[in-house]
C-alpha cells in the first residue's frame, strides 16, 4: 500500500527548490523591482524600456513566445551552470532543454493573452483598484487552474510519452494534490511581491517585466515539476 499523504511530503519539493535556488530568486526579484523604480525615476531607463516594449509589441504574440522560451531556458540554465547546483552538461540535459524551450514558448503565448484579457477586464494603471483584482485573478484563477495544470501535463508528457489518453487518465485529484500543490508554494513566494509591481506598469511593459522575472522562476519550476521524473523512466 502507498504511504499516507502528508502536507509535509507535498510541500517538500517546493521547500527544496527555494532552498537550492534562493540566491537566484533574490537576484531576479531584486533586479526586477529595481528596474521598476528605475523606470519611473531615471529618464534613460524609461526611454530604454519603452524602446524595448515597442520592439516587443511590433513582433506580437509570436515574439513573446520566443522571448519567454529564451528567458525560461537559456538564461536560467546559464545561471544554473555558473552558480550551481548543477554545473554538468549531458545529452539528456540538452534534450530536456529543447523540450523546455518549446513548452515555455507556448507559456509565453498564454501569458501575453492573459495580460491582454486582464487589461480589458480591469483596465491599466497602478492603483490598488486595478492591481489587486489582477493579482487575485492571477493567483487564484490562472495559476492554480490553468498555468500549473498545463505545466504538470507537460511533465506527464515527458514521463508517459505523447499519449493524450494516458495523460488524461493520469489526471485526478490525487495527481493535482501531489504535483500541482508543490508548485504553488514557491510560486506564491516568488511571484507574490513581483506581481504587485508588474501590474502597476503600463501594459506594454508587463510582458518585458515578466520575462525578466520568469528567468528566475523557471529554475525552480523545472526542478519541482520534474521531481522524481528520472526515477519513473
Amino acid at each position: 500500500m502507498d504511504a499516507p499523504w502528508t502536507l509535509r511530503d507535498a510541500i517538500r519539493p517546493g521547500v527544496l527548490a527555494v532552498r537550492n535556488f534562493y540566491r537566484i530568486f533574490l537576484f531576479f526579484q531584486s533586479f526586477a523591482i529595481g528596474l521598476y523604480f528605475a523606470y519611473y525615476h531615471l529618464p534613460a531607463v524609461h526611454v530604454a524600456c519603452d524602446a524595448f516594449a515597442a520592439w516587443k509589441a511590433s513582433g506580437g504574440p509570436l515574439l513573446s513566445a520566443l522571448l519567454t522560451a529564451i528567458a525560461g531556458t537559456l538564461l536560467p540554465e546559464t545561471a544554473r551552470t555558473i552558480v550551481g547546483p548543477d554545473r554538468s552538461w549531458s545529452i539528456a540535459r540538452v534534450r530536456r532543454l529543447g523540450w523546455n524551450f518549446l513548452f515555455f514558448a507556448v507559456n509565453g503565448l498564454l501569458v501575453d493573452l492573459f495580460y491582454l484579457l486582464q487589461a480589458s477586464l480591469f483596465g491599466v494603471g497602478s492603483t490598488l483598484k486595478i492591481v489587486l483584482p489582477k493579482m487575485s485573478l492571477d493567483f487564484f484563477g490562472f495559476i492554480p487552474w490553468v498555468a500549473l495544470p498545463m505545466s504538470v501535463s507537460y511533465f506527464l508528457w515527458l514521463e508517459l510519452g505523447w499519449s493524450p489518453l494516458s495523460i488524461l487518465r493520469a489526471w485526478s485529484w490525487r495527481l493535482y494534490r501531489d504535483r500541482v500543490l508543490p508548485l504553488m508554494i514557491p510560486d506564491f513566494v516568488y511571484w507574490g511581491p513581483l506581481l504587485f509591481f508588474l501590474y502597476g506598469l503600463p501594459l506594454s511593459l508587463q510582458v518585458p517585466f515578466f520575462l525578466l522575472a520568469f528567468s528566475g522562476w523557471s529554475l525552480a519550476f523545472v526542478f519541482i515539476g520534474s521531481h522524481g521524473l528520472d526515477a519513473k523512466k
